[in-house]
């Protein structure tokens, strides 16, 4: 009997397919290399070092690139990064996990353990959410009555809000929040395993990074980036700290094939540019203030207080007041006409949709243009 083939819609419709965990965040299209090189846009949308990438990583890089080195596999160890890594921190090699996006080792680390529910800080990136839940893992939003503080897991779980495990950031995107220590160590103490997202840790106002805390708890596993760090978010270059014998068990579920060739090439040079870090967090010092009270002076806006290098906003049309814009999405719609793109946050758990949104903190030049665009769109009649 010869079967008939079926319409791809009727036989799709009947795949197994899982119910997705989040909606994927709402985010700036960019267009293609060719239309970008042609273009003017000023990115507020992406949160990177404000001084730019350092001209040694766009040297080495080149050099890498000029002698061939993009024909060879990288090396999946990331030996070269994991040394200058180890002699950074004061950490041994076996403390590290190279990677390529934070979200990628986040996962990497929620699908070592068995499942359960783990805690995650909201609002928080969407990515989060589909790390831990595409790991098998029941997701329970923890959300805060001050001020978007992480509070403690006791109070949490006073309000009937009970994880076996968490995942929390230093900072936190997009609320730009710090996460203390203190707090931190009560999670610790009460949750199976604990993941720290700290990939914008060097870009904050006096932040510290909790990576000794992991000689101490085996339970501990911070994630950091250089892509932030050194404005490389084409490039993504990420890695784990923790104890040695918890990054062995992680590496037993670990697919290393997504590491680049630019891993060793940019970790060759890390040590080197203390320095660049330096330099911008004293421009954050003075920077983050400064343009938060101008976005503050906008008519219509409201901003949240911010320890990191982005500042969430919200966006309100006051009645009774004349503005060139109705709501958050038509603002981000005439900046996106002017050459800004700023971080829409709708479908972002635990915030309205519709209002808030997020800029990154840029060089001055580019932070006031911003604020003079977004001034004469809002009070235009």
């Amino acid at each position: 009997m010869q079967v008939q083939p079926q319409p791809l819609g009727e036989t799709g419709d009947q795949m197994p397919v899982r119910e997705t965990v989040a909606t994927l965040p709402d985010m700036p299209l960019m267009p293609p290399f060719e239309m970008r090189r042609e273009m003017t846009w000023i990115d507020f949308s992406t949160i990177a070092n404000p001084l730019g990438t350092p001209p040694s990583i766009i040297e080495a890089i080149i050099r890498a690139l000029a002698s061939g080195q993009a024909e060879s596999e990288p090396d999946r160890d990331g030996y070269t990064i994991k040394t200058a890594l180890s002699s950074y921190y004061g950490l041994p090699t076996a403390a590290f996990l190279i990677g390529s996006t934070p979200n990628d080792l986040i996962r990497a680390v929620a699908q070592t353990y068995q499942p359960c529910n783990v805690g995650i800080f909201t609002p928080s990136e969407t990515g989060f959410a589909l790390a831990i839940g595409n790991a098998g893992h029941s997701i329970v939003e923890i959300s805060s009555h001050t001020g978007f503080l992480a509070p403690d897991p006791s109070i949490s779980k006073a309000h009937g809000v009970s994880f076996d495990a968490a995942l929390l950031a230093n900072p936190s995107y997009p609320t730009s929040r710090l996460l203390p220590r203190t707090t931190l160590l009560r999670y610790l103490e009460s949750c199976s395993w604990v993941i720290v997202d700290e990939r914008s840790i060097e870009l904050t106002l006096g932040g510290e990074s909790f990576a000794e805390l992991t000689s101490q708890y085996r339970n501990l596993i911070v994630v950091r980036s250089l892509s932030e760090s050194f404005a490389l978010s084409g490039i993504p270059v990420s890695y784990c700290i923790a104890h040695p014998k918890t990054i062995e068990q992680i590496n037993g579920f670990y697919d290393p094939s997504g590491i680049s060739m630019f891993a060793e090439v940019v970790g060759a040079v890390v040590q080197s540019e203390t320095q660049h870090l330096e330099k911008a967090r004293e421009f954050l010092e003075t920077e983050i203030p400064w343009l938060q009270c101008m976005l503050s002076l906008i008519p219509g806006i409201d901003i949240f207080p911010a320890e990191g290098n982005y500042v969430m906003c919200t966006f309100t049309a006051h009645e009774g007041m004349s503005f060139g814009v109705k709501n958050t999405d038509e603002l981000a719609l005439k900046l996106q006409r002017s050459g800004f793109l700023i971080r829409k946050l709708n479908d972002i758990p635990g915030l309205e949709p519709g209002r808030h949104y997020c800029v990154s903190v840029r060089q001055r030049s580019d932070n006031e243009r911003l604020v003079d665009a977004m001034r004469k769109i809002i009070v235009s009649e």
